[in-house]
């Protein structure tokens, strides 16, 4: 199963970004929905703040693992690596969030050349 959303990268769009992943993901009777829910509500935030262009969220079930990857056409290189930020910073904790969540995470360029930070998490 697949599907795939665009969004304007914009905030305001954050919901229905959400609604999709979570919408799409109960319609196949997915576990761990909510996980995945956040997990692309702090990518498509990343992608907000950092990207450029649309952003796009594509889904997939395959071999019992739910893979979720948000793309857009930023050009900024994506941390690797999981952030330490200050007890008191307001930002910064994203990927840690992601981290923490996701069974696997990565990063890098996908087949068109745009950013993509992808996850899989067991479907179940």
């Amino acid at each position: 199963m697949e599907a795939t959303g665009h969004f304007v990268r914009h905030a305001d769009q954050a919901a229905a970004a959400r609604a999709f992943v979570r919408d799409t993901l109960a319609g196949w009777g997915v576990g761990k929905v909510e996980d995945v829910v956040l997990i692309a509500s702090e990518l498509f935030t990343n992608a907000v703040l950092h990207g450029g262009g649309e952003v796009e969220i594509a889904l997939a079930v395959t071999g019992g693992r739910v893979r979720l990857e948000v793309a857009d056409d930023g050009g900024l290189p994506v941390p690797s690596e999981v952030r330490r930020p200050a007890p008191d910073a307001i930002t910064g904790r994203g990927l840690a969030i992601v981290d923490a969540l996701a069974q696997r995470w990565g990063n890098g360029r996908d087949p068109a050349g745009r950013t993509c930070v992808w996850i899989e998490v067991p479907a179940r």
